[in-house]
């Protein structure tokens, strides 16, 4: 994740705050030679050389702590064993072009994959390019790259690999294919909206929590999820002008023009809401 963070002015209590945009970034199996490794990078080496990478990266942090958190992300986390299976397939085939998707649909399109030389729990590896480009949402990486490429916010791994201390067992997040229950399903209704799910998350309930524990890290995962909900909305608004009867503003449309036209001033789009 990238942005901006702007705390506020003054000595209260810590608040987390952005401005601008925010991204969302997945870094390349081996960081080339004018970059520091970072991020996923940093599974594919040696654990206690992973640690001292992280401990260089980061000021003031306990090594015992960056030791446990490395050893059970290596033992349970799904996205993690991905980027070791495949540094280990380069290993035994350095001469390979290998690539990793990350599947947004599990069940992989025939007419776009070549079937993969390996498969995890959330990815799958591919030998060679078959040249055809990667389905809507899925995710690529690649062996080296000079940056870190945009991923997007709305693919239901994007929670889970931003947030590995969140979601340590790579629990996939919400996605627009996710179904209500059946009680809860209504004729209009049967898939769940994102702001569904984040309301679900953030709601407290008996027992331990790790989300509503996780302190600064849990104020990041709020703010994060309002630009993705609003996000979401203004692309369903984009998509669906058509079935919002916009025909039937059309008076409003014509009164604005003739206006405009009066007045020689320019007319925007119009987006119903």
């Amino acid at each position: 994740m990238a942005a901006e963070i702007k705390p506020p002015r003054g000595t209260g209590p810590y608040c987390y705050r952005l401005h601008g945009q925010v991204y969302h970034r997945v870094s390349p199996l081996y960081a080339s030679d004018q970059h520091k490794e970072s991020y996923e990078e940093l599974y594919i080496f040696d654990s206690s050389e992973a640690t001292e990478k992280r401990l260089s990266n980061n000021q003031n942090c306990l090594q015992h702590v960056f030791e446990k958190i490395d050893f059970m992300l290596r033992e349970i986390n799904p996205f993690v064993q991905s980027y070791l299976q495949m540094h280990r397939f380069l290993q035994e085939h350095p001469t390979t072009s290998v690539k990793m998707v990350f599947l947004e649909d599990k069940n992989l399109d025939k007419r776009r994959y070549n079937t993969p030389t390996l498969c995890t729990e959330v990815a799958a590896i591919f030998v060679g390019d078959n040249g055809e480009p990667l389905a809507n949402r899925d995710i690529c990486v690649y062996q080296v790259g000079n940056a870190c490429q945009s991923i997007s916010p709305v693919i239901q791994c994007c929670d889970p690999m931003t947030y590995p201390l969140l979601f340590p067992r790579g629990e996939c997040s919400w996605n627009t294919g996710m179904e209500h229950v059946e009680e809860r399903r209504t004729a209009k209704r049967t898939r769940v909206t994102q702001l569904q799910y984040y309301a679900y998350r953030l709601s407290q309930r008996n027992g331990f929590s790790i989300l509503h524990n996780s302190c600064k890290l849990f104020q990041q995962y709020i703010v994060d999820a309002y630009p993705k909900t609003e996000g979401s909305r203004l692309h369903f608004l984009r998509q669906k002008q058509k079935d919002l009867r916009i025909e039937i503003y059309r008076g409003l449309l014509d009164a604005l023009e003739c206006r405009a036209h009066n007045e020689n001033i320019r007319t925007g789009k119009l987006i119903i809401l």
